[in-house]
């Protein structure tokens, strides 16, 4: 199975710079998807009524509200709920953090200065160990927005009032979004990640069925696939973190959507190349497409899937070696779901932590995150220093710009940077000042401002939920477009806002372009080398947690390091999608764009590995099971675990450069494995010999790919 994998063509490197490309890429983009349209209408709903509140109660410097109740989730209402209460704590924390500060050091100038200094510190710090961005973010801003308040020569009531607005403000948009929100989930209870992945099979079902007739797919199936293969998986991996699901559920389902993005990809394969199955392959593809109606159906009606009758089994034929891949992946699907929670008698220690899950494990211990709060820092700070030197408050969104594009590596910082000064391009220029010229002079009612701020809130929506390559210049075209109309309760007549605004976000991207990005981060493909050599190495310690005969002990490690795996994941899949994006765009070695390929194509390898190490740690969670298997059995799967372990450790130190080459993989620990269990054999003990053969097969197979 390895060797036929291996034998798949790898994809050639990508031109540095496609213009047809990002035209291609922006039409599917831009094209609808199930439920898209009802979320853009909430979202406009939500931004409306925010408006309408904010004129009739003349609530001033306005903007944020409109802009988070875009960014709140809206998966469902629980979701909501929890993003809008994070959200209005962090903007809370952050407000008594600046008053506490400037009754403390606001009388002294130059203490005021290193207070502001090491407030800008914190605040990168916390963008980049905390483990919910939406969350850091609303405690970040609210220092940003206040710092030019407390510069200015005002009065100090006003000066207060300026910091604690923020909290009603973002109370206002909060409220508005989760009261829509329910409202719309009295008419909709679906789920809308279900709803995507089931939409994702039939693409890929309908493929499968016109291939085994011998047909060209309909145009309009093709057209799906590739649009799907085009904007990936990054909004349903984002959909899924804001779910706020328990760990078992959230592997299952990221696993799950990890496996049905990469049957479009071969789906999209073959919808390019038409190829022409034998007898043999007609009926295998003909069992895979009923196997995929059968998961669609179960998945819309419990979301989970049951045990099914394995694949026909053999080799297709040799000019058709995908198929055996679509095969393997549809079996993982269903082995996604058959692992059973590990049950746990002491529930406690989860509450207790609780605050612990806010950081990621190495915060306080990793220097690179100091080095990132320090470039971070200085790059805010010299946007600090600049605006105030030059007397020009109205370009302080240069510090919001420093705080908002910092992402973890060169790659997504660049793109953020790009989005957002393209996203204020857009809204504040276009649909900004061109409306104050051109539109608002003609508009004497609140009916029609409310219906020209709407328009300009759909546009900003549609983009706003398309993939994360993209739905950050949704973001910051609204925010851009809520500068200029929302921040005061009345008509912006005044051309210079815009301007200023602009000005400020050009600002901060040549500070964060000139010394974040050489002092702060890594290049992307040193940060995706990093994630996947943590992972393989984090999978060799999941695999030996039930060697550990303290129950209580392996049950806490299993725990961390599943959360752990599964954040892994999701980091490496959407900083490997950042990575595509920006290659397209800039000159690139060409041994970082096979570096990148190359851990691409490990992706699978290793999800096969941790859904079958999740397997085997449900089976010999079970009482019955130890009770079952003898000491000389318990022995030898012991041993096949630690030497399994160790290899992964080769291949995570070969992966690092530690090593000229990773351990050639012996038979020894599964072969007295077999015999152990061949003596007394029974149900479960053939289920655990057979994860085990998998175990091997997906090792291997990582191991080829790598």
């Amino acid at each position: 199975m390895a060797t036929r994998a291996t034998q798949l063509p790898h994809p050639p490197a990508r031109p540095a710079v496609s213009w047809p490309w990002f035209r291609k890429f922006l039409r599917w983009e831009v094209a609808p998807y199930p439920g898209r349209v009802n979320t853009v209408i909430r979202m406009t709903i939500a931004a409306t009524l925010v408006m309408i509140i904010v004129v009739t109660f003349r609530i001033p410097n306005a903007a944020l509200a409109g802009v988070f109740s875009i960014l709140l989730a809206r998966e469902n209402l629980a979701a909501t709920w929890r993003g809008g209460r994070l959200i209005v704590l962090g903007f809370v924390l952050a407000s008594l953090y600046t008053l506490l500060g400037m009754m403390l050091f606001r009388g002294y100038p130059i203490t005021h200065f290193f207070w502001v200094i090491g407030s800008l510190y914190l605040v990168f710090f916390v963008i980049r160990t905390t483990t919910n961005y939406p969350a850091a973010l609303a405690f970040a801003i609210p220092m940003g927005v206040a710092l030019p308040v407390w510069d200015r020569a005002l009065p100090s009531q006003l000066q207060v009032e300026g910091t604690l607005w923020p909290i009603v403000i973002i109370a206002v948009g909060t409220g508005a979004t989760v009261g829509t929100e329910a409202l719309y989930r009295i008419f909709d209870r679906s789920d809308p990640l279900i709803t995507f992945v089931d939409d994702l099979l039939l693409a890929v079902q309908q493929v499968a069925e016109s291939i085994a007739t011998h047909k060209t797919p309909p145009k309009p199936v093709l057209t799906r696939v590739l649009q799907y293969q085009m904007i990936g998986t990054g909004r349903l991996r984002t959909t899924l973190q804001r779910q706020g699901v328990d760990p078992t559920q959230r592997a299952h389902r990221a696993a799950l959507i990890s496996l049905a993005g990469r049957l479009i990809g071969l789906a999209g394969d073959l919808g390019r190349t038409l190829p022409q199955p034998c007898d043999g392959d007609a009926i295998r593809l003909h069992a895979l497409s009923a196997r995929l109606g059968v998961i669609r159906t179960e998945l819309r009606k419990s979301g989970v899937i049951s045990e099914s009758p394995a694949l026909l089994e053999g080799q297709p034929s040799s000019s058709f070696l995908m198929l055996q891949e679509m095969e393997r992946t549809v079996a993982l699907i269903t082995e996604v779901f058959q692992g059973d929670e590990i049950v746990d008698d002491s529930q406690k220690a989860r509450g207790l932590d609780w605050w612990r899950a806010l950081f990621l494990p190495d915060a306080f211990q990793n220097p690179e995150y100091l080095r990132f709060a320090f470039a971070g820092c200085l790059a805010a700070t010299i946007c600090y220093v600049l605006y105030n030197a030059l007397d020009w408050p109205g370009i302080f969104t240069s510090v919001l710009t420093c705080i908002v594009t910092a992402l973890s590596t060169v790659g997504s910082s660049l793109q953020a940077q790009f989005l957002r000064l393209a996203g204020f391009v857009a809204g504040g220029l276009v649909l900004g000042i061109a409306a104050q010229i051109l539109i608002l002079p003609g508009i004497d009612s609140i009916f029609g401002f409310a219906l020209f701020f709407a328009v300009g809130t759909a546009i900003a929506a549609w983009f706003a939920t398309s993939s994360p390559r993209l739905s950050y210049f949704g973001v910051q075209m609204a925010l851009a477009f809520y500068f200029v109309h929302l921040q005061d309760f009345k008509f912006q007549t005044d051309l210079t806002v815009a301007r200023d605004k602009v000005m400020g976000v050009l600002l901060g991207i040549l500070a964060m372009g000139f010394i974040f990005n050489r002092f702060g981060t890594k290049s992307d493909t040193e940060q995706l080398q990093k994630l996947l050599v943590r992972n393989v190495g984090m999978l060799a310690q999941l695999g030996v947690c039930p060697v550990v005969r303290d129950r209580a002990i392996a049950v806490s490690q299993i725990r961390r390091l599943r959360s752990q795996i599964n954040d892994n994941f999701a980091s490496l899949e959407s900083q490997t999608d950042a990575a595509r994006f920006e290659s397209e765009f800039r000159h690139r070695r060409g041994g970082e764009i096979a570096e990148c390929d190359r851990i691409q194509r490990a992706q699978p390898a290793l999800r096969s590995i941790y859904l079958l190490e999740l397997s085997l740690l449900s089976h010999r969670g079970r009482l019955e099971i130890g009770a079952e298997l003898t000491q000389d059995q318990n022995q030898a799967l012991d041993y096949f675990l630690n030497e399994y372990s160790d290899e992964l450790m080769h291949v995570a130190a070969w992966l690092a450069h530690e090593e000229d080459a990773p351990a050639r993989i012996s038979g020894d620990p599964i072969r007295l494995l077999q015999q152990s269990f061949e003596e007394q054999s029974s149900r479960n003990s053939q289920a655990i010999t057979d994860i085990c053969q998998k175990m091997v097969s997906s090792l291997l197979m990582l191991r080829n790919e790598c």
